[in-house]
């Protein structure tokens, strides 16, 4: 009897805690998902100032190159000597990775130069490929109910990038 009342009374508990503990798992998901995606930026625009040449950073993998297609979080920051945002032979991968749980519950998309490739100028600025100021987004979100589910890095004129809170009440609209 003793063991039936303890069971019932886990079970209620357990009930309870279980919505809280699947709201602290996605807030911390989109933290580190954040954090990741904010040092990718950081890498590019650091190293351009750095080594004094362009610097881009772009959605895709080494072996097959920029796609534009945030959905599978990986990212590229790459010596971008002809200033194309493309990953041509003899240009060096500085570094590749990838934003943690994207595809799975983090949804990343971007919009502006990020929908090809930022491309950071040794004095600090992000341009477009095209030359025009670099000013973007890259949007994370979880499809959860907690506030706010998402967050954007800014990337402003000056190639700086900010964070912004944006709540979308669970539903993660892409730019």
């Amino acid at each position: 009897m003793l063991k039936d009342l303890t069971i019932a009374i886990a079970g209620i508990l357990l009930t309870a805690i279980a919505p809280a503990f699947s709201n602290m798992m996605s807030r911390n998901e989109l933290a580190v998902a954040t954090n990741a995606a904010r040092g990718a930026l950081m890498v590019a625009r650091e190293t351009s100032v750095m080594r004094g040449h362009p610097v881009s950073l772009c959605a895709g993998e080494p072996a097959s190159g920029c796609s534009g297609d945030w959905s599978g979080g990986q990212w590229i920051v790459f010596r971008d000597s002809n200033h194309s945002g493309n990953l041509d032979s003899g240009e060096t991968v500085l570094e590749h990775g990838g934003v943690p749980g994207a595809g799975r519950n983090v949804s990343v998309s971007g919009n502006g130069p990020l929908r090809t490739a930022l491309v950071y100028m040794p004095l600090g600025h992000a341009e477009h490929i095209s030359g025009a100021f670099g000013a973007g987004r890259l949007r994370l979100c979880v499809k959860q109910a907690i506030a706010p589910n998402a967050r954007e890095l800014v990337v402003s004129v000056s190639g700086r990038v900010r964070m912004q809170r944006v709540d979308f009440n669970g539903a993660c609209p892409s730019l």
